[in-house]
């Protein structure tokens, strides 16, 4: 039996090592909070989640912001694929929130799809944590 060839990668606050799903969850963060055309050398990396929150929240709109955030990370992650995703309150306060879950493959970027581990986590669509996350550093 072969060894799992994780990726591995620096947490972008604390700069501390990250491995596997960890690293995938980072991934996601930056690839849905980038907007479009604002990385040089890579002008179509990221989303367009920002123009859907200034909308009220309607079938329309959540229907949007999923195919928004799915093209993304289907595009951009390919070690993880979207299975489910719905809005969520995330906290007392009310924030909204995107829940998703699917199914992480470790070794995605090397084209080997054999090993399927489900996995899922959630983000916050506040405008101000999008806003945060997405200046340039």
């Amino acid at each position: 039996m072969a060894a799992i060839a994780f990726r591995t990668g620096l947490d972008r606050t604390t700069f501390r090592p990250l491995v596997g799903w960890a690293h995938v969850q980072q991934s996601l963060g930056v690839i849905w909070t980038t907007r479009i055309g604002s990385r040089v050398m890579r002008l179509l990396f990221g989303s367009d989640l920002r123009s859907w929150l200034s909308e009220d929240v309607t079938v329309a709109t959540a229907l949007g912001i999923y195919d928004e955030l799915i093209t993304a990370a289907h595009r951009w992650e390919p070690e993880y694929r979207v299975t489910d995703m719905q809005l969520v309150r995330l906290g007392r306060e009310g924030v909204l929130g995107l829940r998703h879950s699917g199914l992480y493959y470790p070794e995605g970027r090397l084209g080997n799809y054999a090993i399927a581990i489900p996995e899922g986590g959630s983000l916050p669509l506040a405008a101000q944590a999008i806003l945060s996350r997405g200046r340039a550093r």
